[in-house]
């Protein structure tokens, strides 16, 4: 399953390969990085998850263990001073490094709600589209300020992965 980690520019991808669950408490995960400026994944990563006392520890080699600060599974991460978006299985459209151009459904869904029409200027962060995919409504969201050049489709629209909902002019 892949996830994506988000934070204003800041990406990170990560394939969850496999899990292993040593004892009812902890848990072995085995994970590949996707580094954006390859087109190779850099090699397997383990890491263990484990419960104790209500509380949850992290370790590389089941030696060393770190405690996690608490989460809010499963839309936020945690780590250190920076909080994280997270998206399983899919990246929402205008994701991080977005610029002028299109926003394409990264999954199959049905559009619910257009906030906007050509010609309204948008905000980075503003929503611009609700999608409806796996029974669960995602907020699309534009990560540059500009103007609606385009909408391509219509509200109840069933939409198939990589199709362009919109396009956004950058202003400069």
């Amino acid at each position: 399953m892949r996830y994506y980690l988000t934070k204003e520019k800041e990406e990170y991808i990560l394939d969850l390969i496999r899990t292993i669950r040593h004892t009812s408490d902890i848990v072995e995960f085995h994970f590949k990085a996707l580094d954006k400026s390859k087109t190779n994944y850099e090699k397997l990563e383990k890491i263990f998850l484990r419960k104790l006392a209500g509380q949850y520890f992290t370790s590389f080699d089941q030696i060393h263990w770190e405690k996690l600060a608490r989460q809010d599974i499963p839309t936020k991460l945690l780590n250190v001073n920076r909080v994280f978006n997270l998206h399983r299985g899919f990246r929402p459209s205008g994701g991080a490094a977005a610029n002028s151009g299109s926003l394409v459904t990264q999954m199959p869904g049905k559009a619910v709600k257009i906030a906007v029409k050509v010609g309204d200027k948008v905000i980075a962060g503003q929503t611009v589209i609700i999608l409806e995919a796996m029974k669960m409504e995602n907020e699309i969201k534009t990560q540059i300020d500009g103007v609606v050049k385009n909408i391509f489709v219509k509200e109840g629209d069933a939409l198939e992965q990589g199709v362009k909902l919109l396009e956004i002019i950058e202003e400069k």
